[in-house]
């Protein structure tokens, strides 16, 4: 889960606004499982540091080194406790946040009846974040260029910087948070893309697409002799793991150049060559906690009046989590099933009205049924093709999820060889640190598995997510999980990779879309196929074309 830093004020407070912010990132601890994963995600994190500063919000309550406390598993809780040569406390942790130099924990008390929040700080650390946030984001890529051109000739002691810039490039769709450097090196000419370690991870995976974009259209631009024939992609160290595994599924034969890997220490001002995995290595490992969706059988009284509001717009699915059910209109989560016990059912959709934008959850109970019932009309009424308001949130919100809806309900509509009967959807897929979902998975009639990767708006990362996903039904399929766990229903899947197909309205494809999906591998038979543009009132194919199709 991704978390903005959260600034504290002077005195070290953590104010209600502050907590709010907090609540909405952290980490939750449910069960047995969820904490012994949390103690092991957070004593790697302790490792960075011998002291720790603990605060309060009230402010600093003690420095202690790390022998001093502790983090356990108890009868299926997380259990922090700290002691000093004057006091000690334990308490039971119920969420936690991990932030650079920061360890932030929702702990609970004497039956739950003390909740406060606590915070471990390395001093040092987070006095140099602090310092480095002060920089402007500009200064900050300023400052990576540099030191990627320092590192770049300390590495390769021959070769000569022609150009550099941080700036972006709107002609070429290349975005400005990359750095970009022109080198020479001998009669090669040699092109360096590079993302800094404060970007996102989205950003840092980004830095594939943001290079081949750019070889191809400077290389159209040059003449034979100016031309690069060296693509070099610099990332952070820890965070690659994702191009190296794009890159083997990618080929650059097309654009006449070689691609090459560096890992970037920023701390230590390191720089270091790396290998993309082998694309056989790759198939055949093991796949990185691909989750796959289970039959929800659960009828319970709640259940079936929810389902009697709308009964052919209303589905019932699995959450990603696993943790009980969602109930959805066009795509869009107003309910859902809890996972305490007893469960509740809880409903709204957060943001959908002005008055509610910090609204929570309502509990759904007879006295407030009316509420859900009332919310119910009102997500028909305006979130539908002939919406009466379409600058409604009802309307706007999850685009993606209201097409893959629709396409869900009626895939053939999107290939006529497409089987109706098995239609996976919100398939969750974990790469490292990133969460992700696979948007639609089934299979045709000849049962070959058919990946399908949907946007609703521009997306430059449409081909490469593809990929990711393609590669995680590949490696299931390698392995036989589909027969093991049951799923397409005993059909006999074809002995063959999956299809892809990158899905978004006809006029809604970024305009890198080709360049990117050009050097996609000929293993991957991936399929361009765009829709109508007023999609939500029925979904009509416009166009249906191989994106790779030449690369054989």
């Amino acid at each position: 889960m991704v978390a903005q830093r959260v600034k504290e004020p002077q005195e070290n407070r953590l104010t209600a606004f502050t907590l709010t912010i907090i609540q909405t990132a952290v980490i939750p601890i449910q069960d047995a499982a969820a904490a012994a994963q949390a103690k092991y995600e957070i004593e790697r994190a302790l490792l960075n540091a011998a002291e720790w500063q603990l605060f309060t919000p009230d402010g600093l309550l003690a420095v202690l080194t790390r022998s001093q406390f502790e983090f356990s598993v108890e009868w299926g809780k997380l259990i922090f406790a700290w002691w000093d040569n004057a006091r000690s406390q334990s308490w039971r942790v119920t969420a936690y946040l991990s932030e650079e130099a920061e360890l932030r924990f929702q702990v609970t008390r004497g039956l739950g009846r003390d909740a406060t929040w606590l915070t471990l700080r390395d001093e040092s650390r987070w006095r140099a974040a602090q310092a480095t946030a002060q920089l402007s984001r500009a200064e900050q890529r300023g400052d990576y260029a540099t030191l990627l051109r320092q590192l770049l000739c300390q590495h390769f002691p021959a070769l000569r910087v022609l150009r550099e810039t941080t700036g972006a490039d709107r002609i070429r769709a290349v975005p400005g948070r990359y750095a970009r450097l022109v080198l020479q090196r001998g009669r090669e000419r040699i092109l360096a893309v590079g993302v800094a370690d404060a970007e996102t991870q989205a950003d840092v995976e980004g830095v594939i697409a943001a290079g081949l974009v750019w070889l191809t259209s400077f290389n159209e631009t040059q003449t034979d002799r100016e031309r690069a024939q060296r693509l070099w992609l610099c990332f952070p160290a820890a965070r690659g793991q994702t191009i190296l595994e794009r890159l083997s599924l990618l080929t650059v034969e097309p654009l006449g150049a070689r691609i090459e890997c560096f890992a970037v220490n920023e701390n230590d001002e390191t720089l270091s060559a790396v290998l993309p995995v082998a694309q056989g290595e790759l198939l055949n490992a093991h796949p990185r906690e691909v989750r796959w969706p289970e039959v929800v059988t659960t009828d319970t009284y709640w259940r079936e009046r929810i389902l009697r509001l709308a009964p052919a717009l209303i589905e019932v699915r699995q959450r990603p989590d696993r943790r009980g059910e969602s109930f959805v209109l066009h795509g869009l989560e107003f309910a859902h099933v809890t996972a305490s016990e007893p469960p509740r059912i809880r409903f709204g959709v957060a943001g959908a009205r002005p008055e509610q934008v910090n609204a929570g959850l309502t509990t759904l109970t007879e006295q407030t049924w009316s509420e859900l019932a009332q919310l119910v009309a009102e997500m028909m009424r305006f979130r539908a093709p002939d919406s009466v308001e379409r600058r409604h949130l009802f309307y706007r919100l999850r685009a993606e999820a209201w097409l893959e809806s629709l396409l869900r309900r009626n895939i053939t509509v999107l290939d006529a060889t497409l089987d109706e009967r098995f239609v996976y959807s919100q398939i969750p897929a974990w790469r490292g640190e990133e969460r992700s979902v696979i948007d639609l998975l089934t299979v045709n009639h000849e049962g070959r598995l058919v990946v399908i990767e949907i946007k609703a708006a521009e997306d430059a990362q449409l081909p490469l997510q593809g990929v990711d996903y393609w590669l995680r039904v590949e490696q299931a399929r390698l392995r036989g999980e589909f027969q093991r766990r049951g799923l397409f229903g005993g059909l006999a899947l074809a002995e063959k990779p999956p299809l892809l197909y990158l899905v978004a309205p006809r006029l809604r494809f970024h305009r890198t879309f080709a360049m990117v999906a050009h050097c996609l591998s000929p293993q991957i038979e991936a399929y361009q196929i765009g829709v109508n543009s007023n999609w939500r009132a029925g979904v009509c194919v416009r166009s249906h074309e191989r994106v790779n199709q030449d690369l054989t």
